[in-house]
């Protein structure tokens, strides 16, 4: 009479591994927070915002020469500070670390539960499979708004201290993000693979 299959317990070590991302996410999610509440607090007065807004083929004078004489530097990103920032880019501002932080948070804890589900023994089932896919869903959606808002705080930024004559970007995010959803991507592949593997062979052991 044939058996199901059930899941393969990992090794004590491999477990300990597990458990010790489940802490270092913990961790990651405080600091997340805490960085997330910092800038909040930071930006909600609405007066004097600094926002960092990168620039392209810009130059400035830093006193680095001899006896502090001014040398041009190729200026990549810079810190500006708006007085007064409009109401939209006020709300794009204040949004912007909010989607970002909590993207990051809810990742971070499906994360914890596929390392809970693994230390337990149990690897390619439906619910990992889906915490795979929600974890890229929920990142996805974290890095598009969070560019979305970024690029609205950059261009509102321009526009408040440069009274609207310099041209600001289109578009600004972190591409490299994409790499990490790429990635997730081949691991959601897997464990959906794997659970039809599994599923097709229960009964056959």
């Amino acid at each position: 009479m044939s058996q199901p299959t059930t899941g393969t317990r990992l090794s004590r070590s491999d477990q300990a591994g597990m458990y010790m991302t489940i802490v270092l996410g913990a961790v990651g999610i405080a600091i997340t927070l805490w960085v997330m509440v910092q800038r909040l607090l930071e930006v909600l007065p609405g007066r004097d915002v600094p926002v960092l807004v990168p620039f392209v083929d810009e130059t400035a004078p830093l006193p680095i020469g001899p006896g502090g004489a001014a040398v041009d530097v190729a200026v990549d990103q810079a810190i500006v500070t708006v007085p007064q920032p409009a109401a939209a880019t006020q709300f794009a501002i204040i949004a912007q670390p909010i989607v970002v932080g909590v993207a990051i948070v809810a990742g971070i804890v499906l994360l914890g539960l596929l390392c809970w589900n693994l230390a337990r023994g149990r690897a390619f089932t439906r619910q990992n499979t889906r915490i795979v896919w929600t974890g890229a869903a929920v990142l996805t959606v974290g890095w598009v708004f969070g560019s979305l808002f970024t690029t609205m705080s950059v261009n509102g930024a321009l526009a408040a201290v440069s009274d609207h004559t310099y041209d600001g970007v289109l578009f600004s995010t972190d591409f490299t993000a994409m790499f990490g959803l790429l990635a997730l991507g081949v691991v959601g592949a897997a464990f959906q693979i794997g659970e039809r593997l599994q599923r097709d062979t229960e009964g056959l052991v």
